[in-house]
Formats: structure tokens, C-alpha cells, sequence
């Protein structure tokens, strides 16, 4: 009995010896510098992408875009469709936390809510505008599996899509694996996967993504990254609303 209670002891000292290792590395600071790293590692600061989207839902017709985005920093994006052919030229302009759409037959941009669904895929409007999640959300580690941690992000203010955002990623790579996103009420109502790791713009990002819609049993879309480039500069009129129309 003294032997086993000696064992017990010394896996409980060996446990909670590591428990407070755990502790010491993955503290909120951690947390929130590790957030800023992915949000440098899926995002140049300056950039332009091409993006191919399709969307499936019960009972629908697959819907399919081809988008040219432009993008400064986490709070400017301007994405253009290219295809097909009956959506070229509607553009959808993020700056700050105000979004706009652009439409080739009305003469001024329409304000869009953030939470909206973005041209009817299980993503929102801030989903596809936003270029991070540093500005809005704060950051927790609540879970670790192997080289995969949980962090827990919760948002900052009232007018994001999210509440709360579960991201898994590697701590080797430092690339979220899945997400699962939160509405107001606490519900998990949407859930993406990234996948298909490949070097482009001189880092190593996920290429695939696919986002499931939890409330709409079988919907889900589909992302691949088609390509992407760092840039010096872009112009400030890029992501000026009255200058949509050019």
C-alpha cells in the first residue's frame, strides 16, 4: 500500500509539475501574440488575392464566384467579382467597420450588415471583408491536444458576427486547423476547416477552406485561395466608398 501511495504521489507531483509548465507558456499574453501570428501568417499587410468560392444547399443549384481581392492591414478590403459573367463588376468594400456593396446598375454603394450572408454562401459579410481578428477579439488558450491548443476568442464589441470564435491550431506552425464560430445566444452555428498547407507569397497558408453551416443541415461553401501576392502600396481611393464606381 505504502509503494502504490508512493506512485500515486509521484504521478500526481509529475502531473501537476506539468500542468504548471502549461501555465507558464500558454498565458494570456501567449495567447494574444499567437493570434497576431496567425493573422501575419494567413495575411500579408499589403496584398491582392484571387479567390474562387461555391456554395451548396439543399434543394439549390451550386452557386459559384470568382473574386479579385485587395486588401491593407486588418480593417481595408475591396473585393471585386470577376465571375460569372451576370455578377462582374459588384464589389464589396470593407473600411473600418463599415461595409458597403457596389452594384454596376444602381448609381451609389448600399451599406451592408456584418452578420448578413455574403452572396448567399454560409459565410457573413464580415467573414470574406475581414482580413483578421486581432482588432476584434480577444484571445485565451482553454484546451491543448498533442501540438494542437484551443484558443478562445471572445469579441471585444457588439457589432461583430461572432460572440465567440473556438480556433484550433498547431503551435509548430502556427496555422488554425478548424474554427467554430458562435452566434449571441452561446449556439455554435457555423464550423470551417482549412486545409491543402502551401508556401504562396512566401508563407505557408492553407490554400482550401470550407465553412458548414450548423443550422442548415448539408449547406456548406467552399473557398480555395487561387492566388496571392504581397504588395508595396495601394492607393487610398481603393477602399473609398465614392470611389466604388470607377
Amino acid at each position: 500500500m505504502k509503494k502504490i501511495a508512493f506512485l500515486t504521489a509521484g504521478l500526481i507531483a509529475v502531473f501537476c509539475a506539468s500542468v504548471l509548465a502549461l501555465d507558464a507558456k500558454y498565458t494570456k499574453a501567449y495567447a494574444e501574440d499567437l493570434l497576431k501570428t496567425v493573422d501575419k501568417s494567413l495575411y500579408p499587410a499589403v496584398y491582392k488575392s484571387v479567390i474562387t468560392m461555391t456554395t451548396v444547399r439543399a434543394g439549390r443549384n451550386p452557386l459559384s464566384n470568382t473574386f479579385e481581392v485587395l486588401s491593407k492591414g486588418a480593417d481595408k478590403s475591396l473585393m471585386k467579382i470577376t465571375a460569372p459573367a451576370r455578377d462582374k463588376g459588384k464589389k464589396i468594400l470593407k473600411n473600418g467597420d463599415n461595409l458597403w456593396m457596389f452594384m454596376p446598375d444602381i448609381s451609389r454603394p448600399i451599406r451592408l450588415s456584418a452578420n448578413q450572408s455574403f452572396m448567399g454562401s454560409t459565410f457573413s459579410n464580415e467573414d470574406l471583408a475581414s482580413s483578421g481578428w486581432e482588432d476584434n477579439y480577444t484571445a485565451e488558450i482553454t484546451k491543448q491536444k498533442d501540438t494542437l491548443i484551443l484558443l478562445t476568442l471572445k469579441a471585444k464589441k457588439n457589432d461583430v458576427a461572432y460572440a465567440r470564435i473556438d480556433m484550433w491550431l498547431d503551435d509548430t506552425t502556427k496555422i488554425p486547423t478548424e474554427m467554430t464560430y458562435y452566434g449571441l445566444s452561446g449556439k455554435a452555428i457555423k464550423k470551417m476547416y482549412m486545409s491543402n498547407i502551401q508556401k504562396i507569397a512566401g508563407i505557408m497558408r492553407p490554400i482550401d477552406m470550407k465553412m458548414d453551416d450548423l443550422i442548415e443541415e448539408g449547406s456548406y461553401t467552399q473557398v480555395k485561395l487561387e492566388s496571392m501576392e504581397a504588395l508595396e502600396s495601394l492607393p487610398e481611393y481603393t477602399f473609398d466608398p465614392t470611389q466604388m464606381g470607377r
